[in-house]
């Protein structure tokens, strides 16, 4: 089919786009969830590499994603909800835009400016009318993808959601989210076709010896700067179609801020640096900063400053108030040598880290360590004849 010409689509270019659709149907389905912010998987540390030049915490990919979801309903069928009026969005959208571009003439003007205004003009037409009657499909393949969350019944089937829909917000419920759909679409095919056209006419294709696309078709490099300008667009337009319907989707952490409308839906994903959520699927997925987690601890023990610990001691004793000791002075033998019985059967079988000699020698005279702690407390008896002492912090040297 001619771009300039127009009419139906072939049965083989709908054939091709329908296969398309339904071959990318479970990457879509999780890109739709990761879009509103649903994340069931949570992300493990990666530490830097040629890979990942950042280390930090990622989200596991989406293979992993799509395993859960069949894991968690019980079949892999679920990647493909929503597939039914996907498709049929697909057909309406292409026959609509071929009867307006064949119903609109293309520019007969020898001027080129010309000729690029009018037929930027009447792409923007065309694609306008095939977002406006293929929009209720959509709305209703994304909730019915999002109910996926709270597992909602009513969206479970195509039948099921659309008398939803209409016992529930009536038919403008069909065009929820319509205005930023229509702006990301129109705006983008605006610049696409702009910027195919100066090529075409400049035919920059031959000067820089690129083949030049099929009829009807747009090359990729365009194609990926239409995605990268409407991206922000085409996000907001999925969570104002499954916002304020009664769905899991809206308590979502992610989704707070966006219900008021879609200029403040955009504002809320641009302050919270969300507004490229879900634009990176095949590739890692950095989480955002997540305070409550730490990297994981090295192996082995961490050595720990000597100088630190006397600090920490001394602070410790020094805030020790008055305690009556005597009762305790006087029972120090018999509690001693009972520590001592039920300590010996875990000194002999202690296993002591090499890097740490000085605990082994700690541990190795335990026995004679605590005579001797015997020995020093019973003379203190007979110095506190009231019950009561001072501890205090030992002299400094």
């Amino acid at each position: 089919m001619d771009r300039l010409s127009g009419g139906l689509p072939s049965a083989g270019d709908l054939t091709i786009n329908c296969v398309y659709t339904a071959l990318l149907q479970p990457v879509n389905v999780v890109k739709i969830l990761i879009q509103v912010g649903y994340e069931p998987l949570p992300p493990t540390y990666k530490p830097p590499n040629l890979l990942l030049f950042s280390g930090g915490y990622y989200y596991p990919s989406i293979f992993k994603y799509m395993k859960y979801l069949a894991d968690k309903e019980g079949s892999r069928l679920v990647l493909y909800r929503g597939l039914t009026p996907r498709l049929g969005g697909v057909f309406i959208t292409n026959s609509v835009r071929s009867e307006v571009l064949a119903a609109l003439p293309p520019c007969t003007s020898k001027c080129p400016p010309e000729q690029i205004a009018a037929e930027v003009g009447r792409q923007c037409a065309a694609t306008a009318l095939a977002v406006i009657t293929s929009h209720p499909l959509l709305v209703v393949t994304n909730r019915m993808i999002v109910s996926l969350i709270g597992g909602e019944e009513k969206y479970s089937t195509v039948m099921g959601a659309i008398a939803t829909i209409l016992s529930e917000e009536g038919l403008l419920g069909f065009y929820a989210g319509i205005i930023p759909h229509l702006l990301g679409e129109v705006s983008g095919k605006a610049i696409e076709v702009l910027i195919q056209e100066i090529v075409e006419k400049a035919e920059l294709n031959k000067k820089l010896g690129l083949p030049a696309p099929a009829d009807g078709k747009t090359s990729l490099p365009v194609s990926a700067i239409h995605g990268f300008l409407s991206y922000p667009l085409q996000l907001t337009t999925t969570i104002m179609t499954v916002n304020n319907c009664g769905l899991a989707v809206s308590d979502l952490p992610a989704m707070q801020g966006t219900q008021e409308g879609w200029i403040a839906c955009i504002k809320a994903l641009w302050n919270s640096g969300n507004i490229k959520r879900g634009s990176n699927l095949m590739f890692s997925r950095k989480a955002p900063d997540q305070t409550w987690h730490t990297p994981p601890s090295p192996d082995g023990p961490v050595p720990v400053d000597p100088a630190i610990l006397n600090d920490a001691a001394a602070s410790v004793i020094a805030d020790v108030p008055e305690v009556d000791i005597a009762p305790i002075i006087a029972e120090a033998p018999e509690i001693v040598e009972a520590l001592v019985e039920d300590a010996a059967p875990v000194i002999a079988e202690a296993v002591v880290m090499p890097e740490a000699p000085v605990i082994a020698e700690v541990i190795a005279e335990a026995p004679v360590i605590a005579e001797a702690m015997i020995d020093a407390v019973e003379p203190l008896v007979s110095e506190c004849p009231d019950g009561t002492c001072e501890l205090k912090p030992p002299a400094s040297e």
